[in-house]
């Protein structure tokens, strides 16, 4: 059975070039009042200790998100597509932005909304929002 669905591709989202790979979802707060969700990443140390926080991605004009297990998330993109070195990646055209779109009936068409998707070995994170996310860094901040 053939189905007619949206071909994704996921690209390395240029902001987080330099950044390390290889981490772990720690912290996921979403800040209601304000519009924002900080998602905190992470490098395990032992398994007593709280993973020690390397950077934070803060999302500051949310529009939408949803949080998946890892391994939930292996049909989004096609495999020859995935860059496994890259953990913040924008993803066109994106499935998640149209049903958005369809659900909210075209009220923020002219927006410039981008899907960023966050993985790492325990959680995938995919985000909506019409800025880029600001990088905190754990020994200060980069503005993107």
């Amino acid at each position: 059975m053939e189905v007619n669905a949206i071909r994704q591709v996921a690209t390395p989202w240029a902001g987080a070039r330099g950044l390390a790979t290889g981490l772990m979802l720690t912290e996921l707060h979403q800040d209601v009042w304000n519009g924002s969700l900080r998602l905190s990443m992470g490098m395990p140390t032992d398994i007593d200790t709280p993973p020690r926080v390397i950077y934070r991605l803060v999302f500051e004009h949310l529009l939408g998100y949803r949080v998946l297990e890892g391994s939930d998330v292996l049909d989004f993109v096609d495999d020859d597509e995935r860059d496994v070195d890259a953990q913040v990646q924008l993803i066109t055209p994106s499935r998640f932005l149209t049903w958005f779109h369809q659900q909210t009936q075209g009220t923020h068409l002219d927006e410039d909304i981008q899907h960023y998707r966050i993985s790492s070995w325990d959680f995938c994170v995919d985000v909506l929002a019409a800025q880029a996310p600001l990088v905190q860094l754990k020994t200060g901040l980069r503005k993107e």
